[in-house]
């Protein structure tokens, strides 16, 4: 008869084989949930875009002129007038966004311009 197996804890073998696994699930989530984090910034960061411009425009059709091109900070006429709650901040870094002449929003990141979705 073999010996008696002390059944109290884990082996070394078996605590390895744990991590290891536990590092490839991670491995293999990390990517993943960066990407969808990206993603998700992009998108946060159009829609900003896209309700600057639907201020913009509703300031158009109620003054007839579009609001005077600048950096929509916490002075501007969207805000100050009350288009805008707040001036919203590009997700993917600290840039403010900017009203051009034409009324179409730019923003000094050149990844909140162009997202990728």
């Amino acid at each position: 008869m073999g010996a008696a197996r002390d059944s109290q804890g884990f082996t070394l073998p078996e605590l390895m084989i744990v991590v290891l696994i536990i590092g490839i699930l991670v491995a293999i989530a990390v990517p993943i949930f960066s990407a969808a984090k990206g993603a998700a910034q992009a998108k946060s960061c159009f829609s900003n875009q896209r309700t600057i411009e639907g201020a913009d425009q509703t300031y158009h059709a109620e003054h007839g002129n579009l609001v005077a091109a600048g950096t929509v900070s916490a002075a501007h006429p969207l805000i100050t007038e009350g288009y805008l709650k707040f001036a919203p901040q590009c997700p993917l870094g600290e840039q403010d966004y900017a009203l051009d002449a034409s009324g179409t929003v730019t923003s000094a990141s050149l990844s909140c311009l162009h997202p990728h979705f």
